[in-house]
């Protein structure tokens, strides 16, 4: 059991119960038919985003930010999460 919670393996259980608690969170929401109470539609009124606008209409501060989403969270964290690599 000792191996469980060697630093190679223990952030994939962390991850799994965060992303589970949070899932199950937002399923219950959906299901209940209670979309307001999902954190996707509060993040969504934050920002102000409407159904089908053009990439054309977005601000330069919210391009910015989805050019680090990108870079950071789906180019460099699964590089060094699942190859070592860019450490």
């Amino acid at each position: 059991m000792r191996w469980l919670w060697a630093p190679a393996h223990y952030w994939p259980i962390w991850l799994g119960a965060t992303v589970g608690t949070f899932l199950l969170r937002e399923i219950w929401a959906l299901a209940s038919h209670r979309t307001a109470d999902t954190l996707s539609d509060w993040v969504w009124n934050q920002l102000h985003i409407v159904t089908r606008e053009s990439i054309t209409q977005w601000s330069a501060a919210d391009l910015l930010l989805f050019f680090v989403y990108l870079a950071v969270f789906v180019g460099w964290l699964p590089w060094h999460f699942w190859f070592r690599k860019f450490t």
